[in-house]
């Protein structure tokens, strides 16, 4: 089922020689003792260095890849990681296409870093990754035990191990809880959720905040579905269009925007081209459901209120806390020569590695999630900003929906449903309209990659 390039992939074997010094002491030799040609020296004294070029988009200054990368090959001697950022701006989108062109030219690649599991499945397809399952199997790991934000297989295998741990949750201003008497929330709806909008609405700013992300901000219940699919396919690759819960978080973004005028109207965002982290750290809104990167990735803001942190509101007010888990996957290339190697050190890195690393969450299971929340904070431009007791609580009281790798077709459903969604919030059609259209649309779609 498995599409290849068709390309065949070139690699370089880059070794290098080190010389130990017949003078009896365990000393290494010297730069210029090292790049001697006697060829007999080399054979008897050398060790092969492997080198594997770790492709990704975060640079330096936010990676911090150096301090980790050097503790890395200090516990692994004869081997070094080459990191390599595919672009500047640290956008995603520039990213995949710039992976793309790489891979099509035939560069070297041993660890490829992806931020979603859409595009991780674009290339699986494409031929560019290598299968793992036989790595877990040796090491005796199950994603699912170790692991908070794992995936399902594709066609019976993985591609991936899971690295950074992206939750839902909700971002609040805790300066506007405060002015409205309202507590921070530990277990709430959408309809407690909509009360506090209401509440936090004034003359200076809104109660609430969604984005331009449909198949995210305009999906809410859908995004806390317990008993099947998150997103408008199935697992089988249905279409998921018809479930009700995508009806009602249509219509309850409706109901923020046009009838509470709680929630910036969408015209608005469009119109103004406003942007989420504008939004809340100005103090435009007062919350806006989001996921845990934003602990740290603020932008070039700097917040002067405090920051709370709730749980995903719940669908069902009996039920548990549910909701998406996602973030960044890292697997091999499978052009790569390395790929023991390279599996060692990405099962390091997405365990104790980024762990040592300290800007995002884990999804490995065993990281002391304490630590590392007041890890993250301290890095912050104002540690002070960070509510540590509702983070703590959020994160702790998070349960991860069910999740599988989707169909690559997903992202041509989701631009169909991404413009009924725009027609419906910007009142140019109804809502029953509007999941007509996403039906038909998405059911085309899905017929026309039979």
């Amino acid at each position: 089922m498995m599409k290849k390039w068709g390309l065949v992939w070139l690699l370089v074997l880059i070794t290098t020689f080190s010389l130990v010094a017949c003078s009896g002491s365990d000393e290494s030799s010297s730069d210029s003792d090292s790049s001697s040609t006697d060829d007999s020296s080399s054979e008897s004294s050398g060790d092969e260095v492997v080198t594997l070029k770790f492709i990704h988009w975060i640079n330096e200054d936010n990676g911090k890849w150096e301090p980790v990368i050097e503790k890395y090959e200090a516990e692994n001697p004869g081997v070094e990681i080459e990191s390599i950022p595919l672009v500047d701006n640290m956008n995603s989108l520039d990213y995949f296409k710039q992976l793309d062109l790489f891979a099509s030219a035939g560069e070297d690649m041993d660890i490829i870093m992806f931020n979603n599991v859409n595009d991780l499945v674009k290339r699986i397809d494409a031929g560019l990754l290598s299968p793992i399952d036989s790595f877990m199997e040796e090491e005796g790991i199950d994603i699912d035990e170790d692991y908070n934000n794992s995936y399902g297989p594709v066609d019976g295998e993985y591609y991936g191990l899971p690295m950074k741990n992206v939750t839902n949750l909700v971002m609040l201003n805790k300066a506007h809880l405060d002015e409205a008497g309202l507590e921070i929330p530990t277990d709430w709806t959408w309809e407690d959720y909509r009360e506090y909008a209401k509440a936090m609405t004034t003359d200076e700013h809104y109660g609430s905040y969604l984005h331009t992300w449909h198949n995210f901000q305009s999906s809410l219940k859908l995004m806390g579905n317990t008993e099947g699919s998150t997103v408008i396919l199935n697992e089988d690759g249905t279409s998921n269009a018809d479930n009700p819960l995508l009806r009602e978080s249509l219509e309850l973004r409706y109901q923020l925007e046009q009838e509470d005028q709680s929630s910036v109207p969408y015209a608005e965002i469009l119109s103004q081209k406003l942007d989420y982290r504008q939004q809340f750290f100005t103090g435009e809104a007062s919350m806006i459901p989001i996921a845990s990167f934003m602990i740290t990735e603020w932008g070039n803001f700097t917040p002067d209120f405090e920051i709370a942190w709730a749980p995903w509101p719940k669908n069902e007010p009996d039920s548990e806390v549910y909701t998406v888990m996602g973030g960044d996957l890292i697997g091999i290339a499978e052009s790569s020569e390395y790929k023991q190697e390279a599996y060692d050190f990405m099962r390091w890195l997405s365990t104790e590695g980024i762990s040592e690393q300290g800007i995002w969450v884990p999804s490995w299971k065993e990281a002391e999630l304490s630590i590392i929340l007041e890890t993250l904070a301290s890095g912050t431009t104002n540690p002070e900003a960070v509510h540590m007791e509702s983070l703590e609580h959020t994160l702790d009281v998070s349960n991860p929906t069910k999740t599988f790798a989707p169909e690559s077709y997903i992202t041509e459903v989701l631009t169909e449903f991404d413009a009924e969604v725009e027609m419906y919030l910007l009142d140019e059609q109804d809502i029953d309209t509007t999941m007509e259209n996403i039906e038909e649309r998405a059911q085309a779609v899905i017929d026309a990659n039979q």
